[in-house]
């Protein structure tokens, strides 16, 4: 009986160190989902709405600058459209935050079409 309780022991022990890491594999979250704790998102718009919120998200995509927006599919699912619940952050990854915010910040030049004009 004592054969087998043993057998039972190593093979448990083996199962264990197996599931456990040694130092030198060990991997941080960032590794598994392929960024690193810098490119966090930051919040550069809080938007009063989801219309406000796809204007500033495009004209960031627009200039270059990869953008989210957090809440997104909540208002979605329950129509939230206006009010506190329906605020939404505009989301930037940390290195272009302070380029977004800039960008963001500018005043919008508008190119009338003279034709419209007439």
């Amino acid at each position: 009986m004592s054969i087998l309780a043993g057998g039972f022991q190593r093979l448990w022990r083996k199962r264990n160190d197996r599931s456990q890491p040694s130092g030198a594999e060990t991997n941080d979250a960032s590794a598994t989902t392929g960024g690193s704790t810098h490119q966090e998102p930051v919040v550069v718009w809080q938007a009063a709405n989801p219309m406000e919120a796809q204007i500033v998200k495009g004209r960031l995509l627009s200039a270059g600058i990869p953008a989210i927006v957090r809440g997104e599919a909540m208002g979605n699912i329950y129509g939230f459209i206006y009010g506190g619940l329906a605020e939404r952050d505009v989301l930037a990854p940390g290195p272009l935050a302070e380029q977004a915010q800039a960008l963001l910040s500018e005043e919008v030049q508008w190119e009338l079409d003279e034709a419209a004009e007439e």
